[in-house]
C-alpha cells in the first residue's frame, strides 16, 4: 500500500502500523528524540504499535538531534 512520508511517496506492507513503518524505514523506534504525526495528528509512543496506516496516509516523522 502507498503512503506518504515526509512528503515522499513510500510503499509499505498492508497492516503495518507506525512501528512498524519505522523498523522499515531503518530507525530505532526505542530512540529518544522521534516523533510522529499520522495526517496531522501526533501519535504518542505508547501508541505506535496500536495506530495502523492506511492507504494514502500522510505521516510525518520528526527527529531531534543534537549540534548547533
Amino acid at each position: 500500500m502507498k503512503i506518504h512520508v515526509n512528503g515522499e511517496e513510500t510503499e509499505i506492507c498492508l497492516n503495518s502500523n507506525v512501528y512498524d513503518l519505522l523498523i522499515a524505514l531503518e530507525l530505532d523506534p526505542g530512540q529518544a528524540g522521534i516523533a510522529v504525526a499520522v495526517d496531522r495528528e501526533v501519535i504518542p509512543k505508547t501508541e505506535w504499535q496500536g495506530t495502523e496506516l492506511r492507504e494514502n496516509s500522510d505521516v510525518e516523522i520528526i527527529r531531534a538531534v543534537q549540534g548547533g
